[in-house]
């Protein structure tokens, strides 16, 4: 994908949760072009069956991207790059899936182990841009540096105490019905697919719709200080 210094749309996907079919839907809906960037949210493995499938597309768009693809890191990333898990974070990311990732590549004669070197190099905290910004889950402080490890990768707060009213911020993490907008003064509001709506310049839009437990994988195309959504 030959690229070009201006970038034209920014393409941000939720929580895939190792679901190849609607990755792929949803990357031949957003038909990506070479002004494009590409931001995944993270959370790429566990539940779904498919976590290899997905890693090989992740590296497949990592390459036709270039500096133009963003990988944050999730949870389910900073589970794997655990060097020494304690038997209480095991215990959770048993719960939430590992056992899948652990079969999805074994079938393909590999380990879930082998896929943290890249995760570990290419996987940031955060991203910014004018007007915008994105983690995978929580944030406080509107500079993002200034938050820690922790509210960046599992924190909850944006969604159950919904105070943040900073720069606007694009998450996962924690799966809502529809894709919401949580305003940072105790109001939200749900936002529809295949509707134009205009960025705002404040609060949270969370993007995590429940891919690999019943819901649905939701793409944000965002161009021109307007966005829009569609759903894999």
């Amino acid at each position: 994908m030959e690229q070009n210094d201006e970038v034209k749309r920014t393409v941000i996907i939720g929580d895939i949760h190792g679901c190849i079919e609607p990755f792929e839907n949803l990357m031949e809906q957003v038909n990506p072009g070479s002004n494009d960037r590409l931001i995944l949210l993270g959370d790429l493995f566990d539940r779904g069956s498919e976590s290899w499938e997905v890693f090989q597309k992740v590296r497949q768009l990592a390459g036709a991207f270039g500096n133009r693809f963003i990988l944050l890191r999730g949870n389910h990333e900073d589970y794997l790059l655990q060097t020494n898990p304690a038997d209480s974070l095991m215990s959770v990311w048993n719960r939430v899936g590992r056992g899948d990732t652990v079969n999805s590549f074994r079938r393909h004669g590999e380990e879930m182990e082998d896929a943290a070197p890249w995760i570990r190099q290419n996987a940031r905290l955060f991203f910014e841009a004018p007007g915008l910004q994105c983690v995978h889950a929580g944030v406080i402080y509107e500079n993002l540096a200034d938050n820690d490890l922790n509210t960046l990768i599992h924190d909850h707060n944006i969604v159950l105490k919904n105070r943040y009213s900073g720069k606007l911020t694009i998450t996962g993490h924690i799966a809502v019905e529809y894709p919401t907008w949580f305003k940072g003064n105790g109001e939200c509001e749900q936002l529809a697919y295949h509707r134009t709506y205009k960025l705002p310049s404040s609060g949270v839009i969370c993007i995590d719709t429940g891919c690999g437990k019943g819901g649905v994988l939701t793409g944000m195309i965002i161009e021109d200080e307007k966005f829009h959504l569609l759903f894999g």
